[in-house]
């Protein structure tokens, strides 16, 4: 015990990632206990038209605000790191000033065009639908804020703290507000529990504002801001490109049920994503912790330490994270039925297909982090263009004809593909092995 308390003191590489890690993993535990028990209220009080509903809007708000989360919060972990480590304090506020800036003119254009097009097109029309999209679109620029302060605030190596506004205080809003609503016996629809999404979100932005000011060293505010454009502008348009992909192949499967089938079969997928997405729990953690060690580890030339690192952290991961999906996989029906309800019982066999897909992405470990973080981020392009469009393929191909279970296909098949191709590119260019497998 005393040599574990250790390992978990000091300033060293190992105990920052033992601590950001250990933190990580208890702040992802937390969040997604309380997305559970928000997604299990949620689903019972809307029943699954309505909960389908709001997963469906949700889905088109993330896509719409693609461009404040692709790509821009893993610039700031990268670069505020950077800065932060050689005491480039200008350039670290004027990075800061420039994401602010996007990310209110971007969602500002892109709420009053999306409230004009419904308008246009939908207006006068009284529908579920359109209620509570109208009512999401307020979260774009509340989302849009919040991807810059907690990219700034993994740069600084608060990797606890910059979890805890989205991860903590929203989904305790959320269960809370719920769990109230639920006490009363209410009616809920899908508009209510979008309001409360707002309600949420922004009591974790209002959070996260006083954490940044807490974080944000003296120097950084006492510093003139400087601006390096070009090398951001290069770096950041492969990095959205990926992540404006992966967000998109995540959400695909989401658009093309709600497109092509019922808005229940949206809710059926939404319960299942949430229980596959407990196999991976692990792999989120660590990632938070990873990713600034990462950059200053390959930066360093300490390849070798980075190496014993990464395996490290994906055999953890996935010892983590095959009890999760075996139990998932044979028992998955019983779980439904007991948390979410026997109307979601027909979730079971897409759970138990995105799990196995969630075992191939622990298995690779930190992939696409590695690729990103050693400044070979135009590499992750080349998988997941070749995913998502995979993925589009066959939802179109399965959804029509097989609805939730295709689309599962769709998904999983996605996944596994991209995470094999980045395998390949990370050893390609950096020579580091992510597979918890490999023996040296």
């Amino acid at each position: 015990m005393k040599q574990l308390i250790r390992h978990f003191k000091g300033e060293g590489i190992k105990a920052q990632l033992l601590r950001g890690a250990g933190g990580s993993a208890v702040v992802k535990a937390l969040n997604m206990g309380l997305l559970l028990v928000s997604g299990v209220l949620l689903a019972r009080m809307l029943g699954p038209e309505q909960y389908g509903i709001y997963a469906f809007v949700m889905s088109i708000i993330t896509v719409i605000g693609l461009p404040t989360k692709a790509g821009l919060p893993t610039l700031l972990v990268r670069e505020t790191a950077r800065n932060h480590q050689e005491g480039n304090w200008g350039l670290m506020r004027g990075l800061l000033r420039l994401a602010n800036t996007f990310v209110f003119s971007y969602s500002l254009v892109a709420a009053l065009v999306s409230a004009i097009f419904v308008w246009w097109r939908w207006g006068g029309l009284e529908s579920a639908q359109i209620n509570s999209f109208l009512w999401a679109i307020w979260l774009l620029p509340i989302i849009a804020f919040e991807n810059v302060r907690t990219g700034t605030l993994r740069g600084l190596r608060w990797v606890v703290s910059s979890q805890l506004p989205e991860k903590i205080i929203r989904p305790l809003v959320m269960v809370l507000l719920m769990g109230t609503a639920y006490l009363m016996s209410a009616e809920l629809t899908s508009s209510d529990a979008v309001q409360f999404t707002i309600l949420s979100s922004l009591m974790a932005f209002l959070f996260g504002l006083v954490v940044l000011h807490k974080a944000l060293p003296n120097e950084v505010r006492q510093s003139p801001p400087l601006y390096t454009l070009k090398p951001w502008g290069l770096s950041l348009l492969p990095l959205s490109l990926f992540s404006g992909m992966k967000l998109m192949d995540a959400q695909i499967t989401t658009l093309f049920l709600g497109l092509l089938t019922t808005v229940e079969e949206v809710g059926y997928f939404r319960v299942a994503v949430t229980g596959a997405s407990l196999v991976a729990i692990g792999l989120m953690a660590v990632n938070m912790a990873l990713a600034p060690q990462i950059a200053r580890l390959y930066r360093a030339g300490e390849i070798d330490k980075l190496q014993r690192i990464i395996t490290m952290s994906t055999r953890a991961v996935l010892v983590a994270s095959v009890p999760v999906a075996i139990i998932f996989i044979f028992w998955g029906k019983e779980l439904i039925s007991w948390v979410f309800g026997e109307a979601y019982i027909e979730a079971a066999p897409a759970l138990a297909i995105l799990c196995i897909g969630q075992l191939v992405n622990t298995s690779v470990g930190s992939v696409a982090l590695v690729l990103n973080m050693t400044g070979h981020e135009k590499q992750t392009i080349k998988g997941i263009v070749i995913a998502l469009f995979l993925n589009i393929a066959l939802s179109l191909i399965l959804i029509p004809n097989y609805g939730l279970i295709g689309g599962a296909i769709a998904s999983m098949t996605s996944l596994t593909v991209w995470n094999l191709i980045l395998v390949w590119l990370t050893y390609k260019h950096t020579g580091l092995k992510t597979f918890a497998f490999v023996l040296k």
